[in-house]
């Protein structure tokens, strides 16, 4: 997976509207495309904040053809990695999910919610807001 910054615009796959014909108008921003070498925000998220992502990232866009395991796992366990892809331990995705927010959409890698869980990455302040907002 490639890293992006948090709120930079979305550049990675070409976006297709719901009917799948053309690109939209909303402006797509990226939140959560973490790699191993790039420094990332942590801390506490809200309690509601993982369910909420749960729930919207049943919806699965930008479906890729192979998988993105974590790379910071990957860091973490140097030698024994490969051995741990094997066995199917580290996590690993392969498509996104969208929060839309005031205007515009957040695109994220379903390995953000490994990211929260594992490595408590805080998303920003304005994409927490959008994803309570948007289950509520």
């Amino acid at each position: 997976m490639t890293y992006f910054a948090d709120l930079t615009p979305y550049t990675y796959l070409e976006r297709h509207d719901e009917d799948g014909h053309g690109a939209s108008d909303e402006l797509l921003l990226n939140v959560g495309w973490l790699d191993a070498s790039h420094p990332f925000p942590t801390g506490a998220s809200p309690d509601e904040l993982m369910p909420a992502l749960m729930n919207l990232a049943t919806v699965r866009v930008r479906q890729t053809r192979g998988y993105h395991y974590c790379e910071i796992c990957i860091l973490d366990m140097g030698d024994d990695a490969m051995e741990a892809i094997r066995q199917g331990t580290i996590a690993r995705e392969s498509a996104e999910f969208e929060v839309r927010g005031e205007g515009f959409v957040y695109a994220a890698p379903q390995l953000l919610l490994h990211y929260l869980a594992a490595h408590e990455y805080l998303p920003p302040a304005e994409f927490c807001t959008a994803a309570l907002g948007a289950t509520s």
